[in-house]
């Protein structure tokens, strides 16, 4: 028995990508806000965790446009 080869990216539903959010430092805290808008999605005290909370949030202002 073989096993099943790996479905190619043809046979695979095509994913559209939201948009990078814009990251800005505002006193010392990380602001993640949504690129078409500007609504804020998230804030930490690291770049990189502001950018973990605002990949899991999406907008609520411009969500039903598809982004």
């Amino acid at each position: 028995m073989h096993p099943a080869p790996y479905p190619t990216t043809s046979s695979q539903p095509a994913r559209t990508r939201r948009p990078a959010p814009a990251l800005h430092l505002l006193h010392g805290l990380w602001v993640a806000s949504c690129p078409s808008c500007g609504f804020q999605l998230a804030t930490a005290r690291t770049q990189q965790r502001c950018e973990q909370r605002a990949a899991r949030r999406v907008c609520p202002v411009c969500h039903q446009d598809g982004q």
